[in-house]
C-alpha cells in the first residue's frame, strides 16, 4: 500500500512507485531550479500546473527516504517543478492532490543524487545556464567534488564548458540584475562578461543599475551589448625594441614587454 492508501507497483527491490501526500516531501538543497521557476506566475509553471490539473501527472518525480524530518519522509532527487506545481493544487482542492513519485533507496549518497538530478535534466536539456552554473558550484562549495575537473568527468562536460558554466553563475548581483532574470542569459556570454565585471568601475554599474530599471525592459541581446560597450577596455601591453645594425643587416633585437627582457 502507498502513503496514501494507493496501491504501489514495485518496479524493482531499491525502487517503488506511490502515490504520495505533497506535502510529506521536501527540496533537497542541492536542488538545481531556480527559485524563479517555481514561482505561481511564471508562464511555464502556470502551463505545468494547467497540465496537470487537466490530465493528470503522467511523469513520476523522483524521491528517496530522509529520516528524522517529521512530518516530512522523503526529499527529492528529480521534479521540483512537478512537486512545487502539485503542492499548488493539493491547497486549492479539499480532496488533496497526491503526487506520482519513485521511491530510490540508491541514492543515499550525496555525489549518487546530484549526478541523478543533473542526468535527469541534462536529458531534457530545460535548464538554464545559469541554473546549471549555480548547481556546478554548489557542488563544489559542498565539497561534493573536489575540482572543476572532477565535475567534467562525472557529467561529460568539457573542463571549458564547466568553467563557463560557473562563471556565468558567479557573475556579481549588478550584472544579474540588469538581465532582470538570470537565466536569460547565454552562455556564450560567459566569458565576455566575466571580463566585463573584472575591469567594471563605478561607470559600469551605474550602467548596469539603470539597465535593470529601465522600461520596457530591453531584450537579452541588448542588455549584452550595453554591458559590455560599457566595460573599462583593458590597455594592451606596450612592447619596447631597439635593434643593433650593422648596415641594412639586423644583428641584435633587444625587446621589453610587461618588466621582461628579451634579445635575439
Amino acid at each position: 500500500m502507498t502513503a496514501s492508501g494507493a496501491p504501489s507497483n514495485e518496479t524493482d527491490s531499491r525502487h517503488l512507485l506511490l502515490q504520495l501526500d505533497p506535502k510529506k516531501i521536501r527540496a533537497t538543497k542541492f536542488k538545481n531550479r531556480d527559485d524563479r521557476s517555481l514561482l505561481l506566475h511564471d508562464p511555464k509553471f502556470i502551463q505545468l500546473t494547467k497540465s496537470l490539473a487537466a490530465h493528470g501527472q503522467e511523469t513520476p518525480i523522483r524521491v528517496r527516504p530522509v529520516k528524522d524530518a517529521q512530518p516530512v519522509e522523503f526529499e527529492i532527487i528529480s521534479g521540483h517543478r512537478r512537486h512545487a506545481a502539485c503542492l499548488a493544487l493539493d491547497a486549492s482542492t479539499n480532496k488533496g492532490f497526491p503526487i506520482l513519485a519513485i521511491v530510490d533507496a540508491a541514492a543515499s549518497d550525496t555525489r549518487e543524487l546530484v549526478l541523478k538530478m543533473y542526468r535527469e535534466n541534462a536529458d531534457r536539456e530545460d535548464l538554464s545556464p545559469y541554473e546549471t552554473g549555480s548547481m556546478f558550484k554548489r557542488w563544489l562549495d559542498a565539497e561534493v567534488f573536489p575540482t572543476q575537473e572532477a565535475i567534467s568527468i562525472a557529467t561529460g562536460q568539457s573542463k571549458q564548458n564547466v568553467g563557463r558554466y560557473i562563471a556565468l553563475a558567479s557573475l556579481p548581483d549588478c550584472i544579474l540584475a540588469a538581465f532582470r532574470d538570470p537565466r536569460r542569459i547565454s552562455l556564450r556570454w560567459s566569458s565576455e562578461l566575466a571580463g566585463a565585471a573584472a575591469a567594471r568601475g563605478p561607470e559600469f554599474e551605474a550602467v548596469a543599475e539603470e539597465l535593470a530599471k529601465r522600461s520596457p525592459a530591453p531584450s537579452r541581446d541588448g542588455v549584452f551589448a550595453e554591458l559590455v560597450a560599457a566595460a573599462p577596455k583593458r590597455r594592451s601591453p606596450q612592447v619596447r625594441a631597439e635593434s643593433i645594425r650593422d648596415g641594412g643587416r639586423v644583428l641584435f633585437q633587444f625587446s621589453a614587454h610587461d618588466g621582461r627582457y628579451g634579445i635575439k
